[in-house]
């Protein structure tokens, strides 16, 4: 008899628990946005009125996965059991030596073409306007840390994508980055896929020396700002196993006006700090176009700078050489480079892009 009280107990208990889960997802307030994934969370006002379709079925077992209680911990515990199996992929990323996290882009996932039509688009820029037009394309960490992957890791291949980008830009003047950027791992961040300071640095420098200059800052100006930075990748690999990474940054002019999208901003955001997403300390984050005015820079020319968020960490150097910056980024506006260029009274153009992506 007590045996079977016993088993009408557990019974009684599988069925309950999930009720019990149930209610306490349907009744606590929602999590919008997951701090440890990046990424924002189905909730109750996004769920799909198509019951008969399925749609709804579907959201609701999206919102049920993204809402369960404990959810962080969970995810955490799954990535350490991962680490201990020995893998070395998870949500797209590679964990290579010293759990060092990269972006995992193998051939299969580059867009060779659109690349190319990208690199045409800009040499017409260059013909179009005649003004002096550099391109600096960032080599993923992957590609400058290769002996950090994890071994027999699939990567694109990055001489064969420079080399066919470079044959579309004979009008414009290339300044490759990986040989001052290879084997260099205090170059790029350990959980993010961007370069670190010291690397945009290191693309300032070779700046400079096309353009027959010195760099306006020394690698030793370069001063932390906050040492607990875990970025986009580590989103996709949560582990206590893998280190902050640290955002170090130049001082500013105290004269810089800088303008994005039509407001008043700083060139650094001190409360981007306080967030997960801390690489959004430069700039706070992307912006269509922005406007940088320095009075007491080294020259009094205007330079137009096509960007991804790469170059959010190497404006800073640049804007001591500029008296004006003006910053594109074609992902988030729409503004046509050459009439742009016009409106600017442009002196150069610059495109800083990491080599694989494309507006």
């Amino acid at each position: 008899m007590k045996r079977l009280t016993v088993s009408k107990t557990v019974i009684a208990g599988f069925l309950l628990l999930p009720l019990l889960l149930l209610t306490v997802i349907l009744f606590r307030p929602d999590q919008a946005v997951s701090a440890i994934e990046n990424r924002t969370l189905t909730t109750k006002d996004n769920l799909d009125t198509d019951i008969l379709g399925g749609d709804f079925q579907n959201s609701l077992e999206q919102y049920l996965c993204d809402q369960f209680p404990l959810r962080g911990r969970v995810k955490q515990a799954e990535t350490e059991g991962k680490l201990l199996l020995g893998m070395r992929e998870s949500g797209g990323a590679y964990i290579g030596k010293e759990y060092r996290l990269f972006q995992k882009l193998p051939p299969a996932e580059i867009d060779k073409a659109a690349c190319e039509k990208y690199a045409r688009r800009v040499n017409r820029l260059a013909e179009k306007t005649g003004l002096p037009l550099y391109v600096m394309y960032v080599p993923s960490s992957g590609i400058a840390l290769n002996d950090l992957l994890p071994e027999g890791a699939p990567m694109y291949d990055y001489e064969d994508l420079y080399a066919a980008l470079s044959a579309q830009l004979p009008s414009a003047g290339m300044i490759e980055l990986l040989p001052v950027l290879s084997g260099q791992a205090a170059c790029y961040y350990a959980t993010d896929h961007h370069w670190t300071a010291l690397g945009a640095y290191r693309a300032y420098q070779a700046w400079c020396e096309a353009h027959g200059t010195k760099p306006s800052v020394s690698e030793s100006d370069l001063m932390p700002v906050t040492h607990s930075f875990r970025g986009t990748l580590y989103s996709r690999v949560p582990s206590g196993k893998i280190p902050c990474d640290t955002i170090s940054a130049p001082p500013l002019d105290t004269a810089l006006v800088v303008e994005a999208d039509g407001r008043e901003i700083g060139l650094y955001d001190p409360a981007a700090l306080k967030t997960k997403d801390k690489y959004n300390y430069f700039q706070g984050g992307n912006h269509g176009t922005m406007i940088v005015t320095n009075p007491h820079a080294a020259s009094d020319k205007t330079l137009l700078l096509l960007k991804d968020s790469f170059a959010n960490s190497l404006l800073p150097f640049l804007a001591k050489d500029y008296r004006k910056i003006v910053m594109l980024d074609e992902r988030y506006a729409f503004a046509e480079p050459s009439e742009l260029a016009q409106t600017v009274a442009a002196d150069e153009i610059a495109v800083v892009r990491e080599i694989v992506s494309v507006p």
